[in-house]
């Protein structure tokens, strides 16, 4: 039983795929890149092999397939979780219209200020659910950054990307974070914002996959050769600037 992983010389610049010993789980080869051929050459240099616990990756799907054709490709326990909670989101975010005809509920009327008191210039007021996950996300990485820990620390501990951890870092209050995001206008993208927010929040800083994964759920903002000008416009949307991919 094999598990096949990359890992990073170079992150973002250089990657090699490392081959784990499923019962010991410890690394017992590395291969200097992650090409499919590479690790198809492995596999059958190596006959006895009769499960292969991998994640989605194309490239490692078909370096298995070709390399042992007569062992069985599963997926390991935290991509089954992974999976599931994408099906889950997906499944949700699709018959949200259901939930809300089933839930109805009127906004709470939105207190006075006080005499004195500035009327607040953010986007997000307080009580917005995205507001207040925003800003428990940048206390939670101030927190840890303010403790020690290394943004590459903070990351791993939160399941976040650096770049994610960066900007937040980078913000000294969390109405920095909101500047130009989903303000009072509406878009076709509005459906989708939530779905597009938890994604980028993950990581997925490609705007064109972003728009690939939006179209399953029935976002009509475009497609086939229009779909690079619909990816600049999720981009664009989400107030991330414009361009295919960062």
């Amino acid at each position: 039983m094999v598990g096949v992983d990359e890992y990073a010389t170079r992150e973002g610049r250089h990657y090699g795929t490392v081959l784990i010993d499923i019962e010991t789980r410890r690394p017992i080869d590395l291969l200097p890149d992650r090409e499919a051929s590479s690790l198809a050459v492995w596999l059958a240099e190596r006959p006895g092999v009769e499960v292969i616990c991998r994640d989605r990756a194309p490239f490692f799907a078909g370096g298995a397939a070709a390399g042992a054709p007569q062992a069985v490709q599963v997926a390991d326990r935290w991509h089954l979780w992974h999976n599931l909670s994408e099906a889950a989101e997906r499944a949700v975010a699709q018959h949200r219209h259901c939930l809300r005809a089933l839930v109805p509920a009127a906004p709470d009327p939105e207190p006075e200020p006080a005499a004195g008191e500035k009327p607040s210039s953010s986007p997000w007021p307080t009580g917005h659910r995205f507001a207040e996950r925003t800003r428990a996300k940048h206390a939670t990485i101030h927190a840890l950054l303010a403790a020690g820990h290394s943004k590459r620390s903070v990351a791993r501990q939160l399941g976040m990307s650096q770049n994610t951890v960066l900007r937040f870092s980078r913000a000294d209050t969390p109405e920095g974070l909101f500047a130009g995001q989903w303000q009072n206008r509406t878009s076709v993208l509005d459906e989708y914002k939530t779905y597009l927010d938890d994604r980028w929040s993950e990581g997925c800083t490609n705007a064109w996959k972003l728009w690939e994964e939006i179209v399953p759920l029935g976002y009509k903002g475009g497609s086939g050769s229009n779909c690079v000008v619909q990816s600049q416009s999720v981009t664009t949307e989400l107030g991330l600037g414009t361009g295919g991919a960062y």
